[in-house]
C-alpha cells in the first residue's frame, strides 16, 4: 500500500481553502455592490424627486405673486380711473358754475368799471377782472347791467346792433362824477344785440354781446 506524501495532501487542503475563501469573498463583494448601487440609484432618485418638488413650489409661488401683482395693479389702475373721472367731472361742474347753458352768464346783475382805457369787468365771476368782457347773454331773459364810473371821465353805456344803431334805446347819460354807478335794465335780451360801448370812447370801451 501506498502512502501520500504528508506535504502534498497539505498544499491540496490548502489550495482547497483559498479556493473557497476566494468564492465566499465573491459571494459577499457581489450582493454588497449591487445594494450599494440601488441605494445610489435611489438616492439620485430622491434628490431628483426634491428638485421637482423644490421647482414645482417655487413656480406656484411666482404664479401667486404674480396673480396678486396683476390684482394690486388692477385695483390701483382702478383707483387712478375712478379718481380722473371724478377730477373731470369737478372740473366740468366747476366750468359751469357761475354760467348758464353753454356758458352763458345767468339772468341777474352784471357788474362792470368804465374808464378811458377799457370797460373793466366786474362780475360774475367768468368776466371778473377782464378787459372789455364779452357778455354772453340768453335769449329772452332779463338783465341789469351796473357800471361804476372809475377815473372822472365822461362815460355812458349802449347797447347796438350790428350797424352801431341803438337797441331799443338801452343807453345811459354820460356820467362824469367818478365813484358814481348807473344800471341799465335790459328787460328781454333779442338776437340783434351785438355790442356795449361808451359814446364819448367807443375806440377802446367796447365789448362783444353773445346771445344763445
Amino acid at each position: 500500500m501506498t502512502r501520500d506524501d504528508p506535504q502534498s495532501r497539505r498544499t491540496v487542503l490548502k489550495l482547497g481553502g483559498g479556493a473557497v475563501l476566494t468564492t465566499v469573498l465573491a459571494g459577499c463583494g457581489g450582493p454588497g455592490g449591487n445594494g450599494g448601487g440601488e441605494n445610489d440609484t435611489s438616492g439620485e432618485e430622491n434628490e431628483t424627486g426634491g428638485a421637482g418638488s423644490e421647482n414645482e413650489t417655487g413656480i406656484g409661488n411666482e404664479s401667486n405673486e404674480t396673480e396678486a401683482g396683476n390684482e394690486s395693479n388692477e385695483t390701483e389702475l382702478g383707483n387712478e380711473t375712478e379718481a380722473g373721472n371724478e377730477s373731470n367731472e369737478t372740473e366740468a361742474g366747476n366750468e359751469t358754475e357761475g354760467g348758464g347753458a353753454s356758458g352763458a352768464l345767468e339772468p341777474g346783475e352784471i357788474v362792470l368799471g368804465g374808464e378811458t382805457q377799457a370797460w373793466l369787468g366786474g362780475a360774475p365771476d367768468p368776466i371778473a377782472e377782464e378787459e372789455n368782457p364779452t357778455l354772453t347773454l340768453q335769449e329772452g331773459e332779463s338783465y341789469e347791467i351796473t357800471w361804476e364810473n372809475l377815473d372822472g371821465v365822461g362815460h355812458n353805456l349802449q347797447i347796438l346792433d350790428d350797424n352801431d344803431e341803438v337797441v331799443d334805446d338801452y343807453e345811459t347819460e354820460i356820467m362824469q362824477e367818478e365813484g358814481e354807478t348807473q344800471t341799465l335794465e335790459v328787460d328781454e335780451v333779442t338776437s340783434e344785440m351785438a355790442q356795449y360801448v361808451c359814446e364819448p370812447h367807443s375806440g377802446t370801451m367796447n365789448g362783444d354781446i353773445e346771445v344763445q
